[in-house]
């Protein structure tokens, strides 16, 4: 196993580590993706030009929501203890919770948000945005940012190897494991020559923003609860 097998080893494995997770079902993510009959190349187009790519090629969504009546600090708290809740390691969760700039910052976890089978692979496709939340009275900003996909490709071989640039695992009944980071700025349809298989890389791309406005429900549903003073 080479260095570089090593390091994207350690990435992942801190990664799991760092983050939290969230799990859409596939009629949630077809419901907030507002595709219709329309193809997953078409809607990826787009979806595309109506947010292209950052200075820093990500992928960067942002809203500002508004919640009359309640204080930074409740809104804070209730981010903070959301964040904490679904975390198995409440220390690593949160990379940044400042109350002097009204910030927190936290990675999430996205697990299978797309998958395809082309011929004798298959590609199933995770994502883990980074989240920063920003605080005023009242008043809450959020930016979701993607800079790559995580990909599992998975091939039916006779013999497996390992993979020359990726981890590759060896999987008993012939099957060969390669994970794979898929850069926004090197698929379809940000870039006009793309690295990797365009269906994917649609599908992918549809889902990824599916998921931003799921998670923007979920949170709006969160920051809108009483705190119940009665107990």
């Amino acid at each position: 196993m080479n260095m570089r097998t090593v390091f994207f080893s350690l990435f992942l494995i801190f990664c799991a580590i760092a983050t939290y997770s969230q799990s859409f079902s596939k009629e949630e993510l077809d419901r907030y993706s507002n595709q219709g009959s329309m193809s997953d190349e078409k809607k990826a187009r787009e979806l595309a030009q109506a947010h292209p790519l950052n200075d820093q090629k990500e992928l960067s969504l942002s809203c500002i929501k508004e919640y009359p009546g309640q204080s930074r600090l409740e809104l804070f708290r209730k981010i903070h203890n959301w964040v904490v809740g679904f975390s198995s390691d409440s220390k690593s969760a949160i990379q940044v919770a400042d109350t002097s700039t009204w910030t927190i910052q936290t990675r999430c976890y996205f697990s299978q948000i797309a998958s395809r089978t082309m011929g004798d692979n298959r590609y199933r496709v995770s994502i883990r945005p980074l989240l920063r939340f920003d605080f005023k009275e009242g008043r809450i900003r959020f930016i979701y940012t993607i800079q790559s996909y995580d990909v599992l490709k998975v091939t039916d071989h006779e013999n497996g190897i390992f993979s020359k640039d990726y981890l590759g695992v060896f999987d008993g009944g012939g099957i060969n494991k390669d994970n794979q980071v898929w850069p926004l700025s090197e698929c379809f349809p940000y870039s006009d020559n793309p690295s990797h298989p365009k269906v994917t890389s649609s599908r992918a791309l549809v889902n990824s923003i599916a998921s931003y406005k799921i998670l923007i429900d979920r949170i709006d549903d969160i920051l809108k609860k009483k705190d119940d003073e009665n107990w």
